[in-house]
């Protein structure tokens, strides 16, 4: 079984992946220092995305996902077996597809065959999930917004053949992305998180939980106001975007509470710790943007700077909050090992490349907004910063191999 106590092979294939997509990202940021016609930015693009997001974070978290909440008893079920058996040959496949022919005919066949397997593998976890804490919820809901979000990859197939990339071609893609990052991932990431805390018996309180999961539950939906405003000056939604994004604020307030209880408990070493607690400030920081993002004039400069102020937050998202969570479930799972003195200097490698490359990339967005000087050679050092994190996954990643055992 894939995804059994045992079995380590989902994790380190999704960390291929993973590698894999980042070295197509290091790409496109040398195509930004060293122009070439050879590099087919946009193909690599819709490659690197996808496979960061369905290689990388859809499959480990659904691997534990199985692992924690399915029963051993039900994990023996042939569908999980054969979906993911599935959803392993299908997603490689788009790191060819897309840099040789685009978003064509190949391509969408294997979007559409793995949208079709997840449904089944998503309806087969729902089945088997059983209780009422909050973890599960977390989960089940998680599950709910990752069905949302894949009804409007249907949708743009309609959209692009009548009309085009209009307004509703990009909302439409919104759409999807915001249910899959702050739907699925954040309720899917979270629920792992407190399923690990109530296994290592580490007490928190059910009201904190609660409450964190009421407020975050409510402002989901709204908040999709937040990624329309850049069509629209109807101020109605910015009023819903705002007020969503404040109840997240309030959620978040909860959430570091339960960090609060949560540190005064855990008995981790010093690489697990730091991962929790980077990703808690990218989150945290997460939230304060889209607070900032219901003003309209934030929207309007956030339009103009689109290659800093959004490709920072999505990479703020994705690397800074989803990988770093990632990396810190598998290894509490025990499936990659990041206790090795090689992993925690891959990690530190990693964790600098993310902060600085954000670093840079906001600075240089709110240079060019308050008309200062730009950073001189920004694009070459955003390229070295971003070479430091693929260095950093790669000692993690070879390092999983090694077979020398850790000091006591």
């Amino acid at each position: 079984m894939l995804v059994n106590k045992k079995s380590k092979f989902i994790y380190l294939y999704a960390f291929t992946l993973f590698i894999l997509s980042a070295l197509y990202g290091l790409l496109m940021r040398w195509n930004f220092a060293f122009p070439t016609k050879f590099i087919p930015y946009q193909n690599l693009l819709q490659s690197h995305s996808h496979v960061a997001f369905l290689g990388w974070g859809y499959l480990i978290v659904i691997g534990a996902i199985i692992y924690y909440f399915v029963s051993d008893a039900d994990k023996q079920h042939k569908v999980y077996k054969s979906t993911l058996a599935i959803l392993l040959v299908v997603i490689p496949l788009m790191l060819i597809s897309f840099p040789l022919g685009g978003y064509k005919v190949f391509s969408i066949v294997l979007l559409a065959v793995f949208g079709l397997t997840s449904y089944v593998l998503s309806f087969r976890i729902l089945k088997d999930l059983r209780g009422k804490n909050i973890s599960i919820k977390l989960i089940r809901y998680g599950i709910y917004y990752y069905l949302l979000s894949s009804l409007a990859t249907w949708f743009l197939a309609f959209v692009i053949v009548t009309q085009g990339k209009t307004d509703l071609y990009y909302n439409t893609v919104y759409f999807y992305l915001h249910f899959l990052y702050n739907g699925f991932f954040v309720f899917a990431l979270f629920g792992l998180l407190f399923k690990i805390f109530e296994n290592q018996q580490i007490v928190i309180s059910e009201k904190l939980q609660k409450n964190f999961f009421n407020y975050v539950n409510i402002a989901c939906i709204p908040a999709y106001a937040l990624s329309v405003l850049w069509s629209t000056n109807f101020l109605l939604f910015n009023l819903i975007g705002f007020v969503a994004s404040v109840l997240q604020l309030i959620s978040l307030i909860f959430l570091l509470k339960i960090m609060q209880q949560a540190f005064s408990q855990i008995n981790w070493n010093f690489t697990s710790k730091l991962l929790l607690k980077f990703a808690l400030v990218s989150y945290s920081l997460k939230i304060i943007s889209q607070i900032l993002s219901a003003f309209p004039y934030i929207v309007e400069k956030s339009l103009a700077l689109k290659p800093f102020f959004i490709i920072g937050y999505l990479h703020l998202f994705t690397l800074g909050f989803l990988s770093v969570l990632l990396f810190l479930i598998a290894d509490q799972l025990g499936k990659i090992k990041l206790n090795k003195p090689a992993s925690k200097v891959g990690i530190i490698l990693f964790l600098s490349g993310v902060f600085v490359t954000e670093l840079l990339l906001f600075l240089q967005g709110f240079l060019f907004l308050f008309q200062f000087n730009a950073i001189k050679n920004y694009s070459f050092i955003l390229l070295i910063f971003s070479f430091l994190m693929v260095i950093g996954l790669m000692v993690v990643y070879v390092n999983q191999f090694s077979r020398k055992k850790t000091p006591i």
